[in-house]
């Protein structure tokens, strides 16, 4: 079955620059994502908030599928069909790109996802009927933009656009959705490290 990744940028206000593109040990955050995900999946899908950043990330991806032209799946930049309108939006754009059943959803900004993580959550939306598989920590709390979902949930979030909620998690509330433990996805849970500000981007080269 085909596999897709929908990559969604953003920009940090703590960071005061897209994190996407914010070096990590010299490598701008989105290839290290690119560089990890890149012979795993059939397509991938990048969502960005509107053109003037498209054009930012377009130069750093076209050098990636150069250096890599045997290895690098389909990559399509795209932007949301409505600017600033919240991560809701970001997915709806990318689920409505993609030319396979769901994919995994991801932040841009993903430079420890594993190889295990994103192989483990596939084969687990595959073994199983749902529109969308979403980590959760022990303490309930969940991870809806390191999620997979079902283009089923088009519709729903099309609705839910339409009476004025813009977050993700207004969709889970109405779609059929498994939640998974993070450790069974990712044992290590290196996956779900965020960098909100410079200083954790230093912290965690030291570690």
């Amino acid at each position: 079955m085909k596999s897709c990744i929908i990559l969604c940028g953003g920009r940090s206000r703590r960071m005061g620059q897209d994190k996407g593109l914010m070096a990590l040990d010299g490598t701008p955050m989105i290839i290290h994502t690119l560089e990890i995900v890149g012979d795993i999946v059939d397509e991938i899908i990048l969502v960005l908030r509107d053109k003037k950043q498209l054009d930012l990330y377009k130069k750093c991806v076209n050098e990636f599928k150069n250096q890599n032209p045997e290895h690098t799946p389909e990559i399509r930049m795209v932007t949301d069909v409505e600017m600033d309108q919240g991560p809701l939006i970001g997915l709806y754009t990318g689920l409505s790109h993609i030319t396979s059943e769901g994919a995994l959803v991801l932040p841009c900004d993903s430079p420890f996802i594993s190889t295990y993580f994103v192989n483990k959550i596939f084969k687990l939306s595959d073994e199983r009927d749902v529109q969308a598989m979403v980590p959760m920590w022990p303490d309930g709390s969940t991870e809806p933009l390191h999620a997979y979902y079902h283009s089923e949930c088009i519709p729903v979030i099309q609705d839910k656009l339409k009476n004025g909620f813009r977050n993700v998690k207004s969709l889970l509330e109405q779609i059929n959705v498994v939640y998974i433990d993070v450790r069974t996805l990712d044992p290590e849970e290196k996956s779900f490290i965020n960098l909100n500000r410079p200083e954790d981007v230093f912290t965690t080269l030291r570690k």
